[in-house]
């Protein structure tokens, strides 16, 4: 994951956090607010867990294609035919 988007996630599960810490601090019933809480902790896992997967296989194959590249260039460099 690039930096920009690692404060991008890591702030945007900061504010589920806090979002969380205020439905429990209000006046609604308990059983309501675990409610909300499961439901709220459910969508979020959907849409950010892929988000971090995919970033992840993409590190591994940019890292592998590296790789490859180093392989296959010669170590004078590239050579004229």
């Amino acid at each position: 994951m690039r930096p920009a988007h690692k404060v991008i996630f890591w702030g945007l599960v900061i504010l589920i956090v806090l979002a969380h810490v205020a439905l429990w601090r209000s006046d609604m019933p308990p059983d309501l607010k675990m409610t909300f809480t499961i439901l709220n902790a459910i969508g979020w896992s959907i849409i950010l867990l892929p988000i971090v997967f995919v970033s992840r296989w993409m590190n591994a194959i940019e890292r592998r294609n590296a790789e490859n590249a180093r392989r296959q260039t010669p170590p004078n460099g590239p050579t004229r035919l």
